[in-house]
């Protein structure tokens, strides 16, 4: 086996080579999914920033539960969240109101949707199941697949929380805006049934407020 100076030379060499190639694969995944998200609000204009908003808070919830899943993954699966609405009729995305059984249906399908898009990325495939749960209900009356408590993964909890706190205070098709307050009270009371218990105990103790205000550098990166 070579050794000595030109080995390590060449071994120090190969290490730079990897990690080059490595950082240009996670630049095109992190740009393939803002291009996701981009489609999904070009048409969904009511629901620009909802993507990085959720992924803001799932990571805030996240790091008050002393970060049990990698921040990583879970921005990426909070980013990706709702991109299975880019199968979905224009109408549906538009008012995220369906006037049947059938539309109904075909909302239910965007999870599914999202994960089956994503699934073509071999790197996307550990955080796939949190996109494809991410509607599972606490007491299992959600969907696609009605999981319930534990059953269902962790970062499907964590960005259900953050989606059902965004939605709810931004307001969407016909659901009117919140206030902070009024979204805390809904939260605590959907706690066992929506939502993991813990998950809500844990991020209506956060500073909300503080974080609340401080978002702005968010929707300046929205805008730029």
């Amino acid at each position: 086996m070579a050794t000595g100076p030109l080995f390590r030379q060449q071994l120090m060499e190969y290490a730079q080579d990897l990690a080059r190639a490595y950082r240009e694969i996670r630049t095109s995944q992190d740009d393939f999914l803002r291009l996701l998200v981009t489609l999904v609000e070009l048409k969904a204009p009511a629901a620009r920033g909802h993507a990085r908003r959720v992924a803001f808070w799932a990571l805030r919830l996240n790091e008050a539960l002393t970060r049990p899943l990698d921040p990583a993954p879970l921005k990426a699966a909070a980013l990706a969240h709702d991109v299975g609405k880019l199968g979905l009729p224009d109408r549906l995305i538009t008012s995220w109101v369906g006037e049947g059984e059938e539309d109904r249906r075909l909302v239910e399908a965007h999870p599914q949707l999202g994960a089956s898009l994503l699934e073509h990325v071999n790197a996307f495939a550990g955080w796939i199941p949190w996109v494809r749960h991410h509607h599972e209900r606490w007491d299992g009356r959600g969907y696609p697949e009605g999981l319930a408590g534990e059953a269902i993964p962790l970062g499907a909890r964590i960005i259900a929380v953050a989606n059902g706190f965004d939605y709810r205070m931004h307001g969407y098709g016909r659901d009117p805006a919140h206030t902070l307050a009024g979204t805390v009270t809904w939260m605590e009371a959907e706690a066992g049934s929506a939502f993991d218990p813990s998950l809500v105990e844990a991020f209506v103790t956060m500073p909300l407020e503080a974080l609340w205000a401080n978002r702005l550098w968010l929707e300046e990166e929205e805008r730029a």
